[in-house]
């Protein structure tokens, strides 16, 4: 549970297929730090891993990261790593928000809210209170998993997101978080449909 949840919080560039790291990349997350234990990696942390190691981080916030994937403490990786365009989008909906203050998670739940389709009022208040720490209610998750399927859909119009899994979602969210370009995202994304 924790594992997906990590992997729900991540939003670095991943690239590599679903699920199946190469060796060349197990390699290379390995050798990045070898004071990291990732003898108890599966093949889904071997690609969260490589996606955080060929990322555009610091080496320190790269070394964070993998040691809390390699815990099962870790519920959240800190604070929000988002791009540029949806740092503004978010500020377009609540334009008092202090990104140093709210996690990836709240990051990514506000965001699907954006793509959720309700009104501009409805968006405001449920992206403010998500970035505010507030708890969800029943209809606020709703709202975030129809934004969830929209922003997929933005990236592979033709597909049924349906047919995800839990953790799949979570690897194709990050996917879309990521600092791959957009046609690199939509592989992925369809990748995983497939």
């Amino acid at each position: 549970m924790t594992r997906m949840m990590i992997a729900t919080a991540l939003a670095t560039t991943l690239g590599t297929a679903a699920f199946a790291a190469t060796e060349a990349q197990i390699q290379q997350v390995q050798t990045f730090n070898t004071g990291i234990d990732t003898s108890t990696f599966t093949d889904t942390d071997y690609d969260i891993a490589y996606g955080i190691v060929t990322s555009g981080m610091s080496n320190g916030e790269k070394t964070a990261k993998l040691r809390a994937l390699g815990t099962d403490d870790n519920v959240d990786m800190g604070i929000a790593m988002i791009s540029e365009a949806e740092m503004a989008r978010l500020l377009d909906y609540a334009p008092n928000t202090d990104f140093g203050a709210i996690t990836q998670s709240q990051a990514e739940a506000a965001l699907a809210v954006t793509y959720g389709g309700e009104s501009r009022a409805t968006i405001t208040s449920r992206v403010e209170s998500i970035l505010g720490g507030a708890e969800m209610d029943a209809d606020t998750l709703t709202i975030v998993s129809e934004g969830q399927a929209a922003m997929l859909r933005s990236y592979v119009p033709e597909a049924d997101v349906t047919v995800l899994t839990q953790e799949e979602l979570a690897l194709a969210m990050s996917y879309v978080h990521s600092g791959m370009s957009r046609n690199e995202k939509a592989a992925q994304i369809e990748a995983l449909i497939n």
